[in-house]
């Protein structure tokens, strides 16, 4: 039997390493982010089609073309804007959250729109025919007063359906909206794509889009801390450039763009040729949304107690350096 003595020598010995180990670490990491200093970080959400202009810039070479070593760095929009905040990534490419941070006082700016319109639908059982019929029903959203939940009730509203009428069920995530639906847990659920062409695949009915109603409001594009538009504004108007390529690749190269989404998202040609043509109508192809459909949004999440006051959209929006990437390329 060990002593008492014996157990907290070695215990004692352990901590000894494990107190070397995270020094030596803390050096090597010290060592690799000086190496990798030029390394621009940017954060997105998830594996969306609204991120597709970041992650075609990344995978088809238009960020090197550039002269932009970029790293897509893959975290939820809270911890995104915390990091944005802290200038631990150098871009968000998830507006939404980013702009209601800055609403709240955080040295946030949005400086360029990639898509102007969230791709969501409203995907019901096969038994519910209209929208009419999902009064008293219970319809799957990722959060309660989240932005799917907005959109959701945007959708019906402008459907001529009251919003109210109907129950949302909090699920956490799409698929796990999917898996309601599935399950018959909820009589629908409102959807990303591609998740809405699988369901209607399976004979589920789709009712209602963004698209189609006219829901507009920027699920991404590029978010900065303020102090980025005074020192680093020539990263900002070459990463606007290398962004704006991306946007014209994707309304122009349709054979391309069409196999990096079945490549990336692992779908079949139908499935990526039917999610090219979803996502072609909500890209902001210069870059922006005007201020006033900002205002809007900005406007409705207020009214939906996601935002504390009225905001501004032009103390929080700023297309200077936009604009000047758009000059270098002759407006186009």
């Amino acid at each position: 039997m060990e002593t008492d003595t014996l157990k907290f020598g070695r215990r004692r010995s352990a901590y000894g390493i494990a107190f070397c180990l995270l020094f030596l670490f803390q050096i090597v990491a010290g060592q690799l982010f000086a190496q990798d200093s030029k390394r621009i970080r940017i954060g997105y959400s998830a594996l969306s089609l609204a991120f597709l202009p970041h992650l075609l810039a990344k995978e088809a070479g238009i960020f090197d073309k550039h002269g932009l070593t970029v790293e897509l760095i893959q975290m939820a929009g809270p911890i995104q804007v915390a990091a944005l905040s802290a200038q631990e990534i150098d871009f968000g490419a998830a507006v939404a959250p980013a702009l209601f941070a800055a609403v709240r006082g955080l040295p946030l700016r949005g400086v360029m729109i990639t898509i102007k319109t969230p791709l969501f639908y409203i995907v019901v059982e096969p038994s519910t025919k209209k929208l009419d019929d999902l009064a008293g029903k219970k319809m799957a959203v990722d959060s309660i007063g989240g932005l799917q939940h907005i959109a959701a009730k945007m959708m019906l509203k402008k459907k001529g359906v009251n919003p109210d009428q109907v129950s949302y069920i909090q699920t956490g995530s799409v698929s796990n909206s999917v898996a309601a639906l599935n399950s018959g847990a909820v009589n629908a659920a409102l959807l990303s794509i591609p998740n809405n062409l699988v369901m209607t695949g399976k004979g589920y009915l789709q009712l209602a889009s963004t698209v189609e109603a006219q829901v507009n409001y920027p699920p991404s594009g590029l978010m900065v801390h303020s102090n980025k538009l005074q020192k680093d504004s020539n990263l900002i108007r070459r990463m606007a450039g290398a962004m704006l390529d991306a946007l014209r690749s994707i309304e122009k190269d349709r054979q391309r763009v069409t196999g990096f989404i079945q490549q990336r998202w692992k779908l079949d040609p139908k499935l990526a040729e039917e999610s090219y043509k979803s996502i072609l109508p909500t890209v902001a192809p210069n870059g922006r949304m005007s201020l006033e459909e900002v205002q809007g949004f900005l406007d409705i999440a207020f009214e939906n107690n996601q935002l504390p006051q009225k905001a501004n959209s032009r103390t929080i929006m700023d297309y200077t350096l936009l604009d000047e990437a758009l000059r270098d390329r002759g407006g186009k």
